[in-house]
């Protein structure tokens, strides 16, 4: 035990080894939980029992306390020889008869430490992810998590602000809770989500919860409705958060009947063009198309996320514009009244169109009477990937299928790149039409007269 404190790493290494060797065999001999009644408590077979029980709690705090070792080797042994130890007691129970109880108390204490305030355990939470595919594991994890964030967020003073848990904390549970693989409803007992107790510190964290929360603890919510307000305070903080909540708030409206007659008129002013080039742009094109999809939607509003896509087009970054054409091109298919938008020719430019940008409101933009002059303008980009997509204008009909935006959501640059290098073209392509003598000799040419060398 004292070899537990050594300031020399492989002596602590090796203490905690051999008490893990020596408890483990204790336990499996059912020596701990062995008493000799007819002996008397006095007998010394009852007192070295006794004996090993309490060296048995002795060895697991010191245990605890090596989670927070310096030495993330030393770490890592003690949290795997605690959870070995914590298995070997669900077989052979030390305070029950029974052939298996799980030391669910125990567990908690573990996990308090593993998210700790103070001290960054991910690789901590990495080696728990081994054991959580057990079921029984996985079920008492859950609800060690929801009472020890519990226990934290009653004994902190809560604010309105974003600065109420520890950013450590917040890392250790997030991280944990997305190493959990939790069962579909109906399968299990529906446990209260961990996240929903806290505030996060900072926005990257606020993030992460919003993009854990729709598919992590909504599901096993009795009354999902109960985000409301978080979700509807995130909506309308703009900027990516905005982006991230978009997901919560379209699932209570479309699966748990919010009233929220502004969702599309929020999700049309999120249509800027500094969309284009925030970290959650495939996520948030994947959920515009996902909402878009929706057949109750009139079509007049369509036609202004239609003509707002298209106007962005003329100022989006290049590798951008194939995902927008598409995306307005599906837009057209779904909405078949929209297709006059294509073929209105009394409207060619950007003067004579009665389209309002500046309207916040999607049914007021006067987008049906407009046409997508924009798209037809892309048809003499520098770009043949561009120019290709933007041809659908000319055609009288437009494709059956919708196009699977999956592949378009992440493009940038360096996809574009790397297609333009593997497309084959035939030898002795014609740069010019005149033949160069020299640097700058060109027949009747000013440069030679311009520069002297």
């Amino acid at each position: 035990m004292e070899r537990l404190e050594s300031s020399d790493t492989g002596t602590t290494l090796s203490a905690v080894t051999g008490l893990h060797h020596v408890f483990t065999h204790l336990l499996l001999e059912r020596a701990i939980q062995r008493t000799f009644k007819s002996e008397g408590e006095d007998s010394a077979r009852n007192k070295l029992n006794k004996w090993y029980k309490e060296m048995f709690e002795d060895t697991l705090k010191s245990f605890h306390k090596l989670l927070n070792h310096p030495e993330k080797g030393v770490q890592e042994l003690a949290l795997s020889s605690l959870l070995k130890l914590l298995q070997c007691e669900g077989l052979h129970p030390i305070t029950r008869k029974t052939s298996y109880g799980f030391p669910y108390k125990r567990l908690k204490v573990i996990i308090a430490e593993v998210v700790s305030v103070s001290e960054d355990h991910r690789h901590l939470v990495t080696l728990l992810q081994e054991y959580l595919e057990c079921q029984d594991f996985l079920f008492y994890t859950l609800l060690a998590v929801t009472e020890v964030v519990k226990t934290h967020a009653q004994t902190h003073t809560q604010t309105d602000t974003l600065t109420d848990t520890p950013v450590t904390f917040m890392n250790n549970l997030i991280l944990l809770v997305e190493k959990l693989k939790v069962p579909p409803p109906g399968s299990s007992r529906p446990l209260v989500p961990p996240l929903l107790f806290l505030r996060p510190p900072q926005e990257e964290l606020f993030r992460r919860v919003l993009v854990a929360l729709p598919d992590l603890a909504m599901p096993h919510l009795d009354k999902p409705l109960a985000l409301t307000g978080f979700f509807m305070e995130s909506y309308n903080m703009g900027g990516a958060i905005s982006l991230l909540a978009l997901q919560g708030v379209f699932i209570l409206i479309n699966k748990h009947d919010l009233d929220y007659p502004d969702f599309y008129k929020k999700l049309y002013a999120l249509l800027e063009p500094t969309v284009f080039h925030v970290k959650y742009r495939a996520r948030f094109f994947m959920l515009c198309d996902l909402f878009l999809s929706s057949t109750h939607l009139p079509e007049y509003i369509a036609a202004s996320f239609v003509k707002r896509l298209a106007r962005l087009s003329l100022m989006a970054p290049s590798c951008c514009l194939p995902l927008i054409i598409k995306f307005i091109l599906n837009l057209l298919i779904r909405f078949p009244g929209l297709k006059k938008l294509v073929h209105n020719t009394s409207v060619t430019d950007c003067a004579g169109d009665p389209y309002q940008p500046g309207e916040a409101d999607p049914a007021l933009t006067k987008a049906n009477q407009s046409s997508l002059w924009e798209v037809a303008t892309l048809q003499h980009h520098g770009m043949p990937v561009v120019s290709r997509a933007a041809q659908f204008t000319k055609k009288q009909a437009l494709p059956q299928t919708e196009v699977d935006l999956g592949e378009l959501v992440d493009q940038g640059y360096d996809e574009l790149f790397e297609r333009s290098c593997k497309v084959t073209v035939k030898e002795g392509i014609a740069t010019t039409f005149v033949r160069p003598q020299g640097l700058f000799l060109y027949p009747e040419g000013k440069m030679a007269d311009t520069w002297v060398i």
